[in-house]
């Protein structure tokens, strides 16, 4: 019986000094704060373009929380608006609340792509006639709203806000030009094909 308290005292001593000379050493893991400012672009980060002299100390992490912020901003007015639709007649909230909306997508895709990027890509040759046009129609739409408050001319302002804001995104987006040709001439195939079946 010493026999065997002696082998597991031995035993117990090997494993307390085998445990002692054990040492791992883990890696230091830098957790990035949100409040933090990026000094160094990182090499693979699909945001490194927009190091641009607007805000030129967001960390990827920041330009995000912006992005999802602004568009839920955006999102909430201009679903807000459509419960002032079937009163556009008598008041037009749902023109300013509209362009609300829309002034915060622009500025959440702003902090998506970069402030400088982004309205150097909106104001290029080729998307000029729907910025300007639509920069033109944002304006009006306020104007009429507030300064001359005629419902009509909001109303009309208001739609083609709308269609140039749709024009001006599909032109952003890579390949959307090409992708709304496809859906309108498949459509329109789709339309004369239905036609030419029903009888009239």
């Amino acid at each position: 019986m010493s026999n065997l308290k002696q082998d597991l005292d031995e035993y117990l001593l090997l494993q307390s000094d085998q445990k002692k000379n054990f040492n791992v050493k883990l890696p230091q893991i830098k957790v990035p704060s949100i409040f933090s400012r990026n000094t160094e672009p990182e090499a693979n980060s699909w945001l490194k373009e927009t190091q641009d002299t607007c805000c030129p100390q967001l960390s990827r992490l920041q330009r995000i929380i912006g992005f999802i912020a602004c568009l839920g901003i955006a999102v909430f007015f201009m679903s807000l608006s459509t419960l002032y639709i079937p009163v556009l007649m008598l008041k037009p909230k749902f023109a300013l609340l509209f362009t609300l909306g829309s002034l915060f997508f622009i500025l959440s895709l702003c902090f998506l792509v970069g402030f400088q990027a982004f309205f150097k890509q909106m104001f290029s040759k080729p998307r000029l006639l729907t910025s300007i046009s639509y920069s033109v129609c944002l304006s009006l739409t306020l104007y009429f709203a507030l300064v001359v408050k005629s419902t009509a001319l909001t109303v009309l302002c208001s739609v083609a806000q709308i269609i140039t804001l749709l024009f001006m995104l599909l032109g952003m987006v890579p390949g959307g030009a090409t992708g709304l040709k496809f859906f309108g001439q498949l459509f329109k195939s789709s339309v004369s094909a239905s036609t030419s079946v029903l009888p009239v």
